[in-house]
């Protein structure tokens, strides 16, 4: 492709998404036909190539997310509320809490068990102080069985820094307690819980999580340093 005019000029070699429809010919080589805008082929031939040719410029759709691909009602819906989890987000990110509560309310009646909206609202709230409605959001995360996936172990690693920060040190304890059911090999998870323990009080459990933590992984420094502060 050439890009520019006169002295700006210039090749341009990248992968450029543009979309025809295909079809192989009485000659045995491959007419590319322009696209109307909703992705259905018009009858006008925009090139004529060799099947070689073809395959070395082009690839199938079903190789990258084709903005032409029909969607079902279910994928409408998640990208929906994938949008409005990151709007909810922004706002709690800016520290913009009443808003996030909203907007996270607004994913919750389209998905009443999306998780990232329950800890996004119980967040809010905390940071708003108001501590029972946070409860509400955490306490329907512990009930949610799908959470217990490996992949959905930072969400209760999450929700316990969360509780640890707020002085909720057994709660936060319990959802630690839940990340190592799903991975026990995972050392930052025993720090973490090492935290709460010691924070709330508790030194002997908290040198039980701690030297989990560094029989896990000895170079670990912050777990060092925290075996230190227990110990003194």
């Amino acid at each position: 492709m050439v890009i520019g005019t006169a002295g700006t000029a210039k090749n341009d070699d990248s992968s450029h998404a543009l979309h025809y429809y295909a079809k192989e010919n009485s000659s045995a080589d491959i007419e590319l036909f322009f696209l109307k805008p909703d992705g259905s082929h018009t009858n006008f031939v925009a090139e004529t190539i060799s099947n070689d040719k073809f395959s070395e410029r082009f690839g199938n759709c079903s190789e990258h997310d084709c903005i032409f691909k029909k969607k079902t009602a279910q994928q409408k819906k998640a990208e929906k509320i994938a949008k409005q989890v990151a709007v909810a987000q922004d706002h709690l990110d800016k520290k913009e809490f009443n808003s996030a509560t909203f907007e996270f309310g607004k994913v919750l009646k389209e998905d009443e068990k999306n998780l990232d909206a329950h800890l996004g609202k119980g967040k809010a709230h905390m940071a708003l102080g108001e501590t029972d409605k946070a409860k509400e959001h955490f306490d329907a995360m512990a009930e949610n069985e799908e959470l217990f996936d490996h992949q959905n172990k930072h969400i209760f690693n999450e929700l316990g820094i969360e509780l640890r920060k707020s002085s909720m040190f057994d709660d936060a304890v319990r959802n630690y307690t839940k990340a190592i059911e799903i991975d026990p090999k995972d050392e930052a998870i025993y720090f973490n819980m090492a935290r709460a323990y010691n924070d709330g009080g508790k030194k002997d459990k908290a040198m039980q999580s701690i030297k989990k933590a560094l029989e896990l992984k000895p170079d670990f420094k912050e777990a060092v340093a925290l075996q230190r502060e227990i110990s003194s």
